[in-house]
């Protein structure tokens, strides 16, 4: 089994939510069948959904060094946002990153129909880097985001506060609606906090959250999978 560092400080929900998922992923009731893990809480990271804050990239650096000096083989970043610096960590390090855009961008294309849509539901700094344009895009498929895009950012902030709320289900709702009026069926969770909500969808669309497909990637790469 291959050890796997998980950079967190994003927020420890999501970071949480992903060490769960990797133990359901990896089906085990073994104790020499669970992942090796070696996982980095950093609150210095600064916040990369308000934007206009102080470069996170030099504490992300430290982390990934961090566990590589550990004994992690590879990296896994619980963070969306965080994987506008992917090539940049990459090129810091001697391990790989598991990208969970590129992961859950290819499971996304996969499910949506030829020509549809993929729904992109998170913070306006997604749309702005465009990581997910160039991730769906290079799978064949196109992004689009909802429309009312600070009602999003206040659902993330209001997560992040007070927990996943009924409001903030209600105003991923209304986005998930507009996504499907674009023409979007197949919808996948951009924010992590995201993730931690249920029945956050309009009922015709079809889910892909990036916690699952990045718990999935963790579990294959460590039992020395092919991905």
């Amino acid at each position: 089994m291959r050890t796997v560092g998980i950079l967190g400080g994003m927020g420890p929900e999501p970071a949480q939510a992903l060490l769960e998922r990797i133990k359901t992923a990896a089906k085990t009731r073994r104790k020499s069948d669970e992942v090796p893990l070696v996982v980095d809480l950093d609150t210095k990271l600064p916040s990369l959904v308000d934007g206009g804050g102080a470069d996170p990239l030099p504490v992300l650096v430290d982390m990934a060094k961090r566990m590589q000096d550990s004994g992690a083989q590879a990296l896994a970043m619980p963070c969306n946002a965080s994987h506008q610096f992917a090539g940049e960590l990459a090129a810091a390090v001697d391990i790989p990153l598991l990208d969970m855009v590129l992961l859950t961008s290819k499971t996304a294309c996969a499910a949506a129909r030829k020509g549809e849509k993929v729904g992109v539901l998170g913070s306006p700094a997604l749309q702005e880097t465009g990581i997910f344009d160039a991730a769906i895009n290079a799978c064949g498929g196109e992004a689009v985001y909802p429309e009312d895009s600070d009602m999003l950012l206040d659902a993330i902030r209001e997560i992040r506060a007070t927990g996943p709320t009924a409001s903030v289900r209600n105003k991923v709702v209304q986005a998930s609606h507009n996504l499907i009026w674009q023409g979007a069926h197949v919808q996948l969770m951009g924010c992590t906090e995201f993730s931690l909500l249920e029945r956050a969808l309009d009922p015709g669309a079809v889910k892909v959250d990036p916690l699952d497909v990045l718990a999935q990637a963790i579990v294959r790469f460590s039992r020395d999978q092919a991905a």
